[in-house]
């Protein structure tokens, strides 16, 4: 059996009349108020697909430059299928857009986290690339979104998260051994980093911090949505620096 007998056509190849940007925005949350929201701000459009794919996609007509979003839903796997669709049909360059939980007091709530790389603690990654594999972010893109967060005026810090599979098991094996080592955790940033690698993509991550808990206050602690004014502010600036980046390197 020759090798082209085991080529696979993949689901969005099934559809032929999604194009992707050059420009992508990739948001992994499991909230789609997140997604709403962003939709309404950049005048999203809905791209039509059919069942054979999970993923909820949109051209951002407001964006300065052509950006394709797409909603991948929360977790590494899910990433990555959605990092496979945006390469499968054009995308070049992808930027992750989520929401991290602060694990050093220096990352406030609502300030931002360009995440230079992520532990692998998670598993999707490990069908990319063997596990000694760094997930390092592209230092070109890292660059483009530190400046424009920096340009804009918003408080942004940049360094290494923890990607965890186990959104609700976080505990001593991350806050403790990791302590000083990371400023977040989230459960998508090193399975997109090792994907992109991968893929040819160049991507980089800016998060927003939605709870910490190694801050004082309990409402610091606890997650509380896109209500709470901190929460809103940095999911705002987290989307207008993830554009402006994207933009920047296309003027």
């Amino acid at each position: 059996m020759g090798a082209e007998e085991h080529h696979r056509e993949f689901a969005h190849s099934n559809n032929p009349a999604f194009t992707s940007a050059e420009a992508a925005l990739v948001l992994p949350f499991g909230r789609e108020s997140f997604l709403e929201a962003a939709v309404e701000l950049y005048k999203g459009k809905r791209v039509e697909l059919d069942e054979t794919t999970d993923r909820i996609v949109y051209q951002l007509e407001a964006a300065p430059v052509p950006v394709t979003l797409l909603f991948s839903g929360m977790g590494g796997p899910a990433m990555a299928n959605a990092l496979e669709m945006a390469a499968g049909n054009g995308a070049r360059e992808a930027v992750v857009f989520g929401a991290c939980g602060g694990v050093d007091p220096l990352l406030g709530i609502g300030e931002l986290l360009i995440a230079e790389g992520g532990v692998r603690g998670e598993g999707a990654s490990r069908y990319y690339a063997p596990i000694e594999f760094p997930a390092v972010c592209d230092t070109g893109m890292t660059e483009s979104l530190w400046r424009a967060a920096r340009t804009a005026g918003f408080k942004a810090h940049r360094g290494l998260v923890y990607t965890t599979d186990a959104g609700y098991r976080q505990g001593p094996e991350i806050y403790d051994t990791y302590a000083g080592l990371v400023l977040g955790v989230e459960c998508e940033c090193a399975t997109a980093a090792v994907v992109a690698r991968r893929l040819g993509l160049r991507l980089g991550t800016v998060l927003f911090c939605s709870d910490n808990v190694t801050l004082g206050e309990d409402s610091d602690r606890r997650y509380q949505g896109l209500a709470e004014p901190r929460i809103r502010a940095g999911f705002e600036a987290a989307l207008s620096t993830a554009i402006q980046a994207l933009t920047d390197r296309r003027q």
